[in-house]
Parts: structure tokens; C-alpha cells; sequence
């Protein structure tokens, strides 16, 4: 039942990336709402299921972006391992904690993406590259305790 729950997260959080957070851009830069489901995953759930659900979500960020295709499909299972292996080591109870390991996880995920476009010939100035990497993961790390306050009981409903 909680997969479904989880299915229906994240088709949210993809339409609302692709709706409502163009109207809210800071600097022309959006959180991304689909990294936030995916640490959420991460966190709630088991190793395959946290797998699973970043595959999904990577393929639907890569069919909806202009980014080659691929690259998200690829990097969200990579940041959900390595959130995975961070909770065994690091407790993720803590919001400061969360947002901190977002905002790396983000800036990695960024570099790691803009490292794959240069290596495609696409280049884009390191000034532009480093405000936008820097806003985006800070963006999504500050907005990462509110979705987690929203999603958090309706996976898990208090009785």
C-alpha cells in the first residue's frame, strides 16, 4: 500500500517542478523537489524500494528536462546509495543534518552533471555554473524541512 503512496509523492513532486516552482524562482533558480523525494525514500525506506523509487524518479526527471538523457536516471540511484550508506553512519534524524547532506548531495549531483557536459562538448561558464549549482542546492536544502513536514504524515498517519 505504501509504495503506491510513494508512486503518487513523487508524480506530485514532478508536476509540481514542472508547474507551480516556475512561478517561485530565486535568481531563476528552482529546488528540486524530485531530489527531496528522493532522500525521503532514502531515509524511509528499504535499500531496493529507495533504489526503485529513484530509478522512477530519475527517468521522469530525465523525460521532462532538456538534460541528455540518462544523467538524473543514473545520478539519483548514486546519491540515494550514498544517502543510505550516510544514515548507517550519521544519524538523519535532524533537520540541520538533512539540509546539510542535501546541499552537498546537490552540489555533487550538479557538478558531476555539468562535468558530463563539458566532456559533450557543452560548455558553460564556471561563474554562471558555480551561482547556479550553489542557489539550487542551497534552494533545495532550505525547502527540504517543509516537504518533509508535508510528506512525512501522510506516508506515516499518526492513529
Amino acid at each position: 500500500m505504501k509504495n503506491w503512496i510513494f508512486l503518487f509523492i513523487i508524480i506530485t513532486c514532478v508536476l509540481l517542478q514542472i508547474t507551480i516552482l516556475d512561478y517561485i524562482k530565486i535568481l531563476n533558480v528552482k529546488p528540486d523537489l524530485l531530489m527531496v523525494s528522493v532522500v525521503f525514500v532514502s531515509i524511509f525506506l528499504g535499500v531496493r524500494q529507495a533504489l526503485f523509487f529513484s530509478i522512477f524518479a530519475g527517468i521522469l526527471k530525465d523525460a521532462l528536462s532538456i538534460n541528455a538523457f540518462g544523467i538524473n536516471t543514473l545520478l539519483f540511484p548514486l546519491s540515494s546509495f550514498l544517502i543510505i550508506n550516510l544514515s548507517k553512519k550519521v544519524s538523519l534524524d535532524n533537520n540541520l543534518i538533512r539540509m546539510a547532506s542535501v546541499f552537498i548531495i546537490m552540489l555533487i549531483n550538479d557538478v558531476i552533471t555539468r562535468l558530463i557536459f563539458l566532456f559533450l562538448g557543452n560548455f558553460i561558464s564556471w561563474g554562471i555554473f558555480l551561482r547556479t549549482a550553489f542557489m539550487e542546492s542551497l534552494y533545495t536544502a532550505f525547502i527540504l524541512p517543509l516537504v518533509f513536514k508535508i510528506i512525512k504524515p501522510v506516508v506515516y498517519p499518526v492513529r
